[in-house]
């Protein structure tokens, strides 16, 4: 038996912060041929023939690989020959027809845009990872070239693009399946869940309506119009309530921005998407705020809702383009074949075919022909707006709003990227061809520019193809605080007093408690002084009688105002707020879900840890000293400059006569 070194891996990826094991993948090649075995189960792997493959999880040891590691060290390659696959997906052609012409719903615009495998969200589609790790085990498969492979695995959607796999390269296939680890729960939830699509998308539906139909009483009708008027879209959200009720609008998204507006004598048109979450106001509530925001317009800016543009007419177009989209999806049903990614032998139809079916059937569907037909008759009644500026995440509503503004033949178009852009979030990265191939007569809907809020957004920009004159620099308005926080680490730590922790929520709920139970595991292994204060996420509120053992302290309040009295803190891997410990200075611990791809806005960060045993976590909070975490360059992440000189120029740039087609 001879040793091989593993595939070069990609010269780019910075994974040195995964957790040290044994080995660093190396590739064993029996001449007389070997096996592999897939693991797909909690409970450590047994000893089998040949190779084994871990499913989940980091760990690694002399007999056992994982592909969550491959899948790390060869980033820069996987996630490339994914959005190649998407790419190919739209243009693939059936009855002489590219998926991109048959999803064509009004001129200029095709649905296809708008699906969730267009989207690429691993929040709405969780089941990305899993295409990526089969990319990953199909690399390897064709290195090996193995007489056998075996699947220990629940997942029968697994087991089906394996099983093809196998069976197109006459590799023996077998597929022990087991109990699931983590049975559904029998709950209303999930119950719903099991229903056939169309029946959820008609359930999304009613309930979508019974939450925002009191929005339709809001005012819509008092835009500002002429030089001086900017238009702004973005959630309802991080809405400072004391303020709202003093009829103040102050919103963490634009921080720093309304004052900027008011000292420019800039008038703000804010276009306002409502959002049900817990720990936000309800619509009477957020109606409430918005009227007290307009009695102070020309200070405040004027507020709509996008919801007071809904009408029953808007529901029958929304009802007649979702069955429209069901015709579709039976007259494409024949399309397997282009789920099967360029050079390979795999088919991810069984993994992906639900989030295309719930793009074309499902409540998804409902949603976005929802985001299609508001966003129309908001920008169609609204004066002509030279500027426009969103909150960039590269969701299907932007797309809505991209095309309707085109459509109404408003101005500028900008997409504001607020927060960090990570390695893994694919919703920011598009095969070079999407990005720069004419695609008449239905374009990607794409903003005019791209502002962005830091060297490192810009150079992740350039190296994923954008044009240089499609980016524009803006301060980071979010992360201006840290212009003047000043950091001293609490005297009890220097004096042998408890070590202050804060644990900072993700936006699942599933991501905060598995961070959450972790800790618990952990606890009975730390022997100094230590006390846990948990800020959650808006959308993810926490109870600490929940987690009793770790004695929580629950804390609403911005970063801004509680990072200096914290010494380390503690996330998930996709929590975006562990990016303002680093750059704070507190020292940063990050679980990495053995269940997901390390989606960290810090990977590859040095003096960030990344654990994921409750022995590592504890490791690493009693050996935390605070002269290891000095406060690293926040100006190699984010510009930051609170007099937002960036921001100046380019709300008072002269517009362009036309708008520039970024495709």
């Amino acid at each position: 038996m001879s040793t091989r070194a593993p595939p070069q891996a990609d010269s780019d990826i910075r994974a040195s912060n995964l957790p040290p094991d044994a080995l660093s993948c190396p590739l064993t090649k029996n001449p007389t041929g070997i096996s592999i075995t897939v693991w797909d189960s909690a409970v450590e792997p047994a000893e089998c023939e040949g190779l084994i493959y871990t499913w989940n999880g980091y760990a690694e040891n002399a007999h056992v690989h994982s592909l969550f590691r491959q899948v790390d060290i060869h980033g820069e390659r996987l996630r490339r020959k994914y959005l190649t696959w998407i790419h190919d997906f739209g243009e693939s052609r059936f009855s002489n027809k590219r998926i991109i012409d048959h999803l064509a719903i009004e001129d200029g615009l095709s649905y296809w845009w708008l699906t969730l495998l267009s989207e690429q969200s691993q929040y709405k589609s969780p089941r990305i990872k899993d295409a990526i790790r089969l990319l990953a085990l199909d690399e390897i498969v064709n290195e090996l070239k193995p007489v056998k492979v075996k699947l220990v695995s629940p997942d029968s959607s697994l087991s089906e693009s394996l099983q093809g796999l196998c069976l197109k390269l006459d590799i023996a296939y077998t597929w022990e399946r087991i109990a699931d680890q983590h049975p559904r729960s029998l709950n209303l939830k999930a119950a719903c869940h099991a229903l056939p699509q169309s029946i959820r998308a008609l359930a999304t539906l009613i309930r979508y309506l019974h939450i925002r139909w009191p929005l339709r009483r809001a005012d819509k009708h008092n835009w500002f119009s002429g030089d001086k008027a900017l238009f702004f879209c973005a959630f309802f959200v991080y809405m400072d309530p004391q303020n709202a009720q003093a009829g103040h609008f102050h919103s963490h998204y634009w921080e720093g921005l309304h004052a900027l507006l008011e000292r420019l004598n800039l008038n703000g048109n804010w276009l306002q998407l409502y959002k049900s979450a817990e720990g936000g106001p309800c619509p009477q509530t957020a109606i409430d705020w918005v009227n007290r925001f307009n009695r102070q317009r020309q200070k405040e800016g004027f507020h709509a809702f996008l919801d007071a543009f809904l009408s029953w007419r808007i529901v029958l177009r929304v009802l007649r383009g979702w069955l429209n989209l069901i015709v579709i999806s039976r007259r494409l049903r024949k399309l397997k074949d282009a789920f099967t990614p360029r050079g390979t032998h795999l088919s991810l139809w069984p993994i992906m075919k639900a989030d295309w079916y719930a793009s074309l059937r499902g409540p998804d569907a409902i949603s976005n022909l929802l985001w299609v037909e508001l966003f129309d008759a908001a920008l169609r009644n609204m004066p002509h707006q030279k500027r426009g500026i969103y909150t960039c995440e590269n969701q299907a509503w932007e797309r809505a709003l991209a095309h309707a503004w085109r459509k109404h033949g408003h101005g500028q178009l900008i997409a504001a990227a607020h927060c960090t852009i990570r390695f893994w979030d694919l919703r920011y990265f598009s095969h070079p061809r999407t990005i720069t191939s004419k695609r008449e007569p239905y374009p990607k809907p794409n903003p005019d520019i791209v502002a962005v809020n830091g060297k490192a957004a810009l150079d992740v920009c350039l190296n994923a193809n954008f044009s240089k004159d499609t980016l524009v620099e803006s301060e980071a308005l979010r992360y201006g605080y840290l212009t003047n926080l000043t950091r001293t680490y609490p005297s009890q730590v220097k004096n042998g007093g408890p070590l202050k922790v804060l644990i900072l929520g993700d936006y699942l709920r599933s991501g905060t408690s598995k961070t959450l139970r972790l800790l618990e595991a952990a606890v009975p292994l730390i022997a100094i002084p230590i006390t846990f204060t948990m800020k959650p996420h808006p959308n993810c509120l926490v109870k600490s009688t929940d987690y009793p053992c770790l004695k929580l302290k629950i804390v609403m309040d911005p970063l801004k105002d509680i990072l200096r009295d914290f010494d380390i803190a503690y996330s998930s891997n996709m929590t975006a707020a562990a990016t303002d410990a680093y750059l704070a200075g507190l020292g940063v611990v990050v679980m990495l879900d053995d269940k997901e791809l390390n989606s960290s806005p810090l990977r590859g960060q040095p003096g960030v840890q990344f654990i994921d045993t409750p022995d590592r976590l504890a490791k690493s909070l009693m050996t935390f000293s605070p002269a290891e975490s000095p406060r690293p360059d926040s100006s190699l992440f984010y510009f930051l400059d609170q007099r937002l000189p960036r921001w100046e120029k380019l709300l008072l740039a002269p517009s362009p006569q036309e708008p520039r087609d970024t495709n």
